[in-house]
């Protein structure tokens, strides 16, 4: 496993570096010194390609449904992916799982109905992050107490730790049916990130209940930051941020996502450092999204996507600073990033023709395409070692 002194991951679309990734040796035999492991979708099945070479997720390609973005890490060789299955009972949404190589491990949840979004792994403890659905839960404690008598439902933000599931406070609604005869009571969080540094384990996310409130937790405890970023729309809706992805270096917590603006229905790049906002672009109206963040050393990297002229640009921002990575009548979008020394990988997509979906990677701006566009793909994850 990586050491706290070389350790690379990856969370659903979230990478950060806390030291420099040790590239594998290379050999006399002319093996690559350096493997680029990219998860993704092409049509109905979930793909991880290792140097462009395309992998059914093992025998569970026809069965591996993917809801969100599908998560890949890579320690020691060993691959790890998360993911869900469709449930035998058609009522039931998925059952959560993992991947470790070849073997399909099932995450307990206590209703059978559970998704995951990402995964980590730090030493021996494999952590995954995701939503459980939960009716007449009455030991998770939530921002604030319920109405006495009401039955609570929906989807609660969950974190597995080797196997354990561990539901994460959040926001509930209550409202009132049946002609205003009796109470309900729901919740409908969101996962979308993970990060584990020492003994802290951060997890990205929000509810949707009343828009969608962005926060995160730390070791359980959430941190608010939809502060100054709350508006109503004309229809007097609340329009709150959404988040993305997480990161933590040296005490300092970086979280990418997007927010839409009054007088705009579409969403806006912004990333928090520390819980304080920060737009990536004065365009408010043509609409962009930040989807992945990766820190190494003073750099901080943002891959995500921006319209320009009319077309949606995967686009790398650092420092601020943003760089396209396609040009011309060409339409992208940038989920994932990692780097190491001097070269930054994106993962995302592109259109071709106007129409079918190809997956593809950018290696220091040079595209790398993984699909021919026989079927709609994406790249959502991936992982330099």
């Amino acid at each position: 496993m990586f050491t706290k002194t070389t350790h690379c991951f990856f969370i659903a679309s979230v990478l950060i570096l806390s030291g420099a990734c040790k590239k594998n040796a290379g050999s006399d035999d002319g093996k690559p010194t350096q493997y680029i492991y990219v998860l993704g979708t092409s049509g109905d099945s979930l793909i991880c390609w290792k140097n462009g070479e395309a992998r059914h997720l093992y025998s569970q390609s026809t069965m591996a449904h993917v809801f969100g973005s599908p998560s890949l890490f890579v320690a020691n060789n060993d691959v790890f992916i998360s993911g869900n299955k469709p449930h035998r009972n058609p009522r039931i949404t998925s059952t959560p799982v993992y991947w470790r190589n070849d073997a399909a491990i099932v995450l307990p949840d206590s209703t059978g109905d559970a998704t995951t979004t990402s995964i980590y792994v730090s030493g021996n403890d494999v952590y995954v992050a995701g939503t459980s659905w939960y009716f007449g839960d009455t030991s998770r404690v939530p921002y604030t107490t319920p109405t006495a008598g009401y039955p609570r439902a929906g989807n609660v933000a969950t974190l597995w730790k080797n196997g354990v599931p561990v539901s994460l406070p959040g926001y509930y609604y209550v409202g009132l049916t049946g002609g205003g005869q009796y109470g309900v009571s729901a919740y409908h969080d969101y996962v979308s990130s993970l990060y584990v540094t020492g003994n802290d384990v951060y997890v990205a996310g929000g509810s949707r209940i009343w828009g969608h409130n962005a926060y995160y937790w730390k070791n359980g405890i959430p941190v608010d930051l939809t502060k100054g970023l709350v508006y109503l729309d004309h229809n007097g809706r609340h329009c709150y941020p959404v988040t993305t992805s997480i990161a933590a270096l040296n005490n300092d917590v970086y979280v990418t996502g997007f927010k839409t603006t009054a007088g705009s229905l579409m969403p806006t790049a912004l990333f928090w450092k520390n819980s304080v906002p920060a737009y990536l672009t004065t365009d408010s109206i043509s609409g962009s999204e930040a989807n992945a963040v990766y820190v190494s050393g003073s750099d901080v990297h943002i891959a995500g996507w921006q319209n320009i002229n009319g077309y949606s640009r995967a686009m790398h921002w650092k420092n601020g600073v943003a760089t396209p990575l396609t040009t011309g009548m060409v339409s992208s979008v940038a989920k994932a990033i990692f780097v190491t020394g001097d070269d930054v990988y994106i993962a995302g997509y592109q259109w071709i023709a106007g129409e079918k979906l190809i997956a593809a990677y950018w290696k220091n701006g040079k595209e790398v395409k993984l699909t021919n566009g026989g079927s709609n793909a994406m790249a959502t994850s991936i992982f330099v070692q």
